[in-house]
């Protein structure tokens, strides 16, 4: 008989120690989902270079400055003529706190793995500020470039995938070297 409750009281510790185990991970990583990030990753912050030819068929550098809140873009790329600066700030999204009104310039954005994927903020529209309504994605990798290892900054716009990724070097001289002609984003060039 004792050993017939040692035994039960052992099935029961052990099945809901299992239980636990399997439910954990799934509740932990959904609550975490469903706040956006309060800095960006330290693999984003930098200065990233890009090199093509804008509107005018001129080869021209554009630059993306990356910090642990704020994002600095000088585009300069296709379809310019002249360099179109934008500043935006990150702001932490928490669904379960009433949403603060923001500005223009603020920003919000969820981390997924290697990827990173922000959009504008939108009191309007809460329920799109999530990872999977994001707009844009930056995901940083590895490429060799004359047989150096070197980063690379994707910036894709998912809306209009495959084509608009935008490859962003840590110098100019390597955003030149990679892309000589200065070959717009939509020409599918650059360290894949």
């Amino acid at each position: 008989m004792k050993l017939m409750k040692i035994f039960s009281a052992v099935m029961v510790a052990t099945t809901l120690g299992a239980a636990v185990t399997v439910v954990t991970p799934s509740v932990t990583a959904d609550a975490k989902a469903k706040k956006s990030l309060k800095t960006f990753p330290k693999s984003l912050r930098r200065t990233w270079y890009h090199y093509e030819k804008n509107g005018k068929g001129k080869l021209v550098y554009s630059k993306l400055k990356i910090s642990a809140k704020k994002i600095v873009s000088n585009w300069n790329g296709y379809d310019t003529s002249k360099v179109f600066t934008t500043k935006s700030n990150l702001h932490q999204y928490n669904p379960a706190k009433k949403l603060q009104k923001g500005k223009d310039n603020w920003i919000f954005a969820y981390k997924s793995g290697a990827k990173t994927r922000l959009d504008s903020w939108n009191p309007e529209f809460p329920k799109d500020m999530t990872y999977k309504r994001s707009r844009e994605q930056y995901k940083v990798v590895t490429a060799k470039v004359n047989g150096k290892k070197v980063k690379v900054l994707h910036d894709t716009i998912l809306p209009s995938l495959p084509q608009n990724t935008m490859y962003y070097y840590t110098s100019k001289k390597l955003a030149k070297q990679t892309n000589p002609k200065g070959h717009n984003y939509a020409d599918h060039y650059g360290a894949k």
